[in-house]
């Protein structure tokens, strides 16, 4: 099971940074990202659920320089390590949820899977869920 849930991990994590993508040059300042609140924390619960759950699930961190192949399209990837993989996803996301003090509290929640996190689980479609 292990080499398949890295996989979803990968498949994740290049979703999530096609979105960050896809968002940042709609972010100036501060007020930028608390009108993309929803959007970073429907990033963070795939963080949260398709990452970094799967993450610790598995034992992946044990380590950090595991090579993991992030699809970047239909026939392309980028090979990085476990650790500059979740600077990409999880780390970028931070950064910019930084700049506004209530979605960087959302944000943690959510990685943290506490408060916030439960509101997002409810309120996710299983559709969505599924796919994560």
């Amino acid at each position: 099971m292990g080499a398949l849930d890295l996989n979803k991990v990968a498949v994740c994590m290049g979703k999530v940074i096609k979105l960050l993508s896809d968002i940042q040059p709609y972010i100036i300042d501060g007020n930028d990202v608390y009108d993309h609140k929803d959007d970073l924390c429907c990033l963070a619960y795939m963080c949260r659920v398709g990452i970094l759950d799967r993450i610790q699930a598995n034992g992946y961190m044990n380590n950090p320089n595991l090579q993991i192949k992030i699809p970047t399209g239909v026939f392309s990837y980028r090979k990085e390590t476990m650790a500059s993989a979740l600077r990409l996803t999880v780390g970028q996301l931070k950064q910019i949820a930084d700049m506004d003090i209530v979605t960087s509290n959302y944000i943690e929640e959510i990685l943290n899977k506490t408060g916030v996190f439960y509101t997002y689980d409810k309120i996710l479609s299983e559709q969505l869920k599924g796919k994560i």
